[in-house]
């Protein structure tokens, strides 16, 4: 499979804990979370190879993105400041994509992460309305432009969905 070929994933964490005694960016995967997460991390392998994976610094975020990685046997995971929740964090995640291009994963929050899937697909209402803890969704390049398109999306747990474009 080509590079040009490889999807870009935009992934939210797995489940979390409610709460930690250290605040927010600290909460880890739950045990739940954590297993129903690797199962899931190993159907996207068989889905598709990445070439690398972008967390957010977020625990949460940094425990999904390595059990992603251990299922790709990739064996780096990067840190980037755009995946952080907050304002405009969905332009920001946006602009990272672009920056990227595809054959990578990006390992988020939401509602930053829905957001930016918005302003990626533009119109297309195809998309999932709501992601899911764990969900993938991959989208591709259509063009030049740094136009996406929905390709297929996975939630842990759910069956696949393909998405068709002549729906």
């Amino acid at each position: 499979m080509s590079p040009r070929e490889l999807p870009l994933l935009f992934v939210r964490h797995a489940e979390a804990e409610d709460t930690h005694v250290l605040g927010d960016a600290a909460r880890s995967l739950t045990p739940e979370g954590r297993a129903l997460f690797r199962q899931h991390a190993r159907k996207l392998a068989r889905l598709t190879p990445l070439r690398g994976i972008i967390t957010s610094p977020l625990v949460r975020a940094v425990q999904t993105a390595e059990l992603l990685a251990e299922a790709l046997g990739l064996s780096r995971v990067e840190v980037h400041p755009a995946l952080i929740p907050r304002r405009s964090g969905a332009r920001r995640i946006l602009k990272l994509a672009r920056e990227l291009g595809t054959g990578f994963a990006l390992v988020g929050h939401n509602p930053s992460l829905e957001q930016a899937l918005a302003l990626a697909l533009g119109d297309d209402t195809q998309a999932p309305e709501k992601l899911r803890k764990g969900t993938a969704v991959a989208l591709r390049h259509t063009g030049d432009d740094g136009d996406f398109q929905l390709v297929w999306w996975a939630s842990p747990g759910r069956v696949l969905r393909r998405y068709d474009g002549d729906r």
